[in-house]
């Protein structure tokens, strides 16, 4: 969040201020697809970013993305062309992903794909066990498909969000497991076993 502050005013040079968003998360790119990870200041994005990144995937932007839409209607994020490559992490300051991680590390920009929010973990909330609940984020008047995942200390979120990013693939891919699921209890049902 404190990069976003120092920050908030730049605006990118190829496009008009009006044509820009700049918003509040981290954009990496997992499984070649662009994923903002939003949530409340200090849950833990940056952290869990990091450990993204340590699991192979890039950063592209960390504390404030900038987001446009091109021709195509597509909306692409990058990093404020001052905070490229860096990553504001509490106890260990501001660090240059590239030169800790290697140029594979990074990448310029993506289209965004998914987003996933992050939220703290409620025992009196009724979360869904049986399949991925999927909502949606607005930007530019296009709504993109968004993730909930309820986060602890016991969970180990960068894993899980590679997960529904690997599972929500396979739904728009045409793979329901739920489904499928379904599918063969009804039959196991219907054949009387």
């Amino acid at each position: 969040m404190y990069l976003s502050k120092i920050f908030n005013l730049i605006s990118l040079k190829s496009k008009g201020p009006e044509a820009i968003n700049h918003t509040h998360g981290v954009f990496v790119k997992i499984k070649g697809r662009g994923v903002l990870i939003i949530g409340k200041s200090g849950i833990g994005k940056s952290e869990v970013a990091l450990d993204l990144i340590s699991r192979g995937h890039k950063l592209i932007a960390d504390d404030s993305v900038s987001f446009y839409k091109n021709d195509q209607n597509a909306i692409i994020g990058e990093a404020p062309s001052l905070l490229k490559n860096l990553m504001e992490v509490r106890g260990l300051g501001i660090i240059d992903i590239k030169k800790l991680f290697g140029r594979k590390s990074v990448c310029s920009e993506e289209k965004l794909f998914l987003v996933i929010e992050l939220k703290i973990f409620r025992k009196k909330f009724a979360y869904s066990r049986l399949e991925m609940t999927i909502n949606s984020f607005s930007l530019f008047d296009i709504n993109i498909p968004k993730i909930e995942i309820p986060m602890n200390q016991t969970r180990h979120i960068s894993l899980l969000i590679e997960t529904a990013v690997k599972n929500y693939i396979s739904l728009k891919n045409g793979s329901n497991t739920t489904n499928h699921l379904s599918q063969k209890l009804n039959l196991q049902i219907s054949l009387g076993h």
